[in-house]
């Protein structure tokens, strides 16, 4: 079954990959496609490209997925990471043979071939939820959903000839890694066996995360939810994320960064030093302002932190797409990992 699966995902890679270069040749979108932050060609692979591809991968797992030998919830995250496998490995030799090798094209082939795999497992743990059934739920439509967005999103940050998108692409491939490590710790739960490293040993103060665990922490409890904090938690959040921006700049400038270079269409690491630099600063503000919230309305969940995260992460954005579109990429890139600090930081918040 697994092997089958993966034949069927290596035949779609092959058939997306000549689809997606025809459409790019007829519609003349070459230019689009390799410059980073273009709205035509970020649109397109969200549009065309990471849908087909996404659909494609479900369709070699459907026949496992309707067979009497997908039984185990285990067997969903099994069969889409087969699919996604074959599908990576027939787009990547199509690649390598296609195009100039060079060590950023392997750089970029790479990053795809690690990150197929990783998000195909996000709607392969919701096909396993219904291994009794075999009806696809709004769950897997969510989840299918997200991972075509990520998809397109690593597909504009692989295609664009920009150092800067390569750049980007490494935090969008670590939230993919963890969010993948975090679905299996889920399933290998239900079979009584834990992850090699556990999370325990490291924070000995609270217990791990688990799916059940975040889901209580989200839920909405007997009280009202404070809006008043949640609109305190945002203005937190952006303040905060303001004052660690200052004192980037001003680290910066102590260190001979050059700011200026981010407006200008440089991508040497002139300009890339000093946008990593406020980057980290503003990433640094979600688990704090996470923190305080979580402390100081004396919650017991993270609904009201992660709510004001979401608000806030939603403002920086509408200024950034006023400002450029390469900030507003760069910025997308990084949403998750803003997210995930801003409830870490609400869950050490909980603690006693």
């Amino acid at each position: 079954m697994v092997l089958g699966t993966a034949l069927l995902g290596a035949g779609a890679g092959a058939a997306t990959l000549f689809a997606q270069r025809f459409v790019f040749r007829l519609a003349e979108l070459d230019r689009s496609a390799a410059t980073f932050g273009s709205p035509i060609g970020l649109l397109f692979v969200l549009a065309f490209s990471a849908p087909i591809a996404e659909a494609s991968k479900v369709a070699a797992v459907w026949p496992a997925f309707r067979s009497r030998h997908f039984n185990a919830q285990y067997d969903g995250i099994l069969c889409a990471v087969a699919a996604a496998t074959g599908f990576a490995a027939s787009r990547s030799a199509l690649g390598v043979m296609h195009d100039a090798i060079t060590i950023d094209s392997i750089l970029r082939v790479e990053i795809l071939m690690i990150a197929h795999p990783l998000m195909s497992s996000i709607w392969g743990h919701a096909l396993g939820k219904v291994h009794d059934t075999r009806i696809p739920t709004m769950r897997f439509a969510v989840s299918w959903t997200l991972a075509t967005m990520v998809h397109g999103l690593l597909l504009h940050l692989t295609l664009a000839t920009s150092l800067l998108a390569l750049v980007a692409a490494f935090p969008v491939l670590a939230g993919l890694a963890f969010s993948t490590w975090w679905g299996a710790r889920d399933v290998l739960a239900m079979y009584t066996r834990t992850s090699r490293i556990s999370a325990r040993s490291i924070l000995p103060s609270l217990p791990p995360p688990s799916f059940r665990a975040v889901r209580h922490a989200l839920r909405r409890t007997e009280r009202p939810i404070h809006m008043l904090w949640i609109a305190i938690g945002t203005f937190t959040t952006t303040g905060v994320a303001l004052a660690m921006v200052v004192i980037a700049v001003f680290a910066g400038h102590k260190m001979g960064f050059d700011f200026s270079a981010i407006e200008r269409d440089d991508t040497t690491a002139m300009s890339i030093a000093p946008l990593v630099l406020l980057t980290l600063s503003v990433l640094s503000a979600f688990p704090i302002s996470g923190y305080l919230v979580t402390k100081s309305c004396d919650a017991d969940g993270i609904l009201e932190s992660s709510v004001a995260a979401i608000l806030a992460i939603a403002a920086i954005l509408v200024v950034l797409a006023l400002a450029t579109p390469v900030a507003l990429v760069f910025a997308l890139a990084f949403t998750p990992i803003a997210f995930g600090l801003a409830c870490t930081g609400a869950w050490f918040g909980l603690g006693k």
